[in-house]
């Protein structure tokens, strides 16, 4: 059972955020084998999730508070569903009933609630189904040129030219690479980057 009826004025980005990864992501930043991201970016930094959970397979998450517009939301559905195995919108009573009509069925769905000690919970109204939209531009776009480079030339035996853009690498990589092959690589690479801004602080 959830609620809507609670005072939102004083809804706030960052609050939400922090709320939704000390509760529903608590387990993925225990996790030694996870990583999680705040602002991951998507289609060349055109777009950028609010949150990317890395574990096994890449899980986006959006956030649309009652102090949000959804006036970007239809770009970024397009964004997240070229990338990530599962995606979720968390969204507070004011934007529940467009958030419904508009992002596809397969997302999963959270409501955020307020508690009686002005905090915020969040209600599992549509569990995430997996993702069959996925392309192989939009995975390679989340690539540096220097990893797309080293794919090329490990997994295909490729010689690239030291010139060469970073679309063309990108569209080199998606001629040879289907994107269930590729968001597997990617992933390993992602997981592999030694400078993420990551918050590794463990949650208590």
């Amino acid at each position: 059972m959830y609620f809507t009826t609670l005072n939102f004025t004083f809804m706030r980005d960052y609050v939400v955020r922090k709320a939704f990864h000390e509760s529903v992501l608590r387990s993925a930043h225990a996790s030694i084998d996870t990583i999680v991201l705040d602002e991951f970016g998507l289609k060349n930094g055109e777009y950028r999730a609010d949150i990317a959970v890395l574990n096994g397979k890449m899980i986006g998450y959006e956030i649309k508070t009652d102090s949000d517009t959804l006036d970007r939301l239809f770009g970024q559905i397009i964004a997240y569903n070229e990338v990530f195995d599962n995606v979720f919108i968390v969204t507070g009573p004011k934007h529940l009933d467009k958030v419904l009509k508009t992002v596809p069925y397969w997302w999963g769905v959270y409501l955020i609630n307020q508690d009686r000690c002005n905090g915020y919970i969040f209600n599992t109204l549509r569990r995430a189904k997996k993702n069959n939209k996925k392309e192989s531009a939009g995975i390679a776009q989340l690539l540096w040129k220097d990893e797309v480079i080293d794919i090329l030339t490990t997994n295909y035996a490729v010689k690239t030219r030291t010139k060469s853009t970073r679309e063309e690498l990108y569209d080199n990589l998606t001629e040879r690479c289907n994107a269930t092959t590729l968001g597997k690589i990617a992933l390993k690479y992602l997981k592999g980057r030694k400078d993420w801004r990551i918050n590794q602080k463990r949650l208590l």
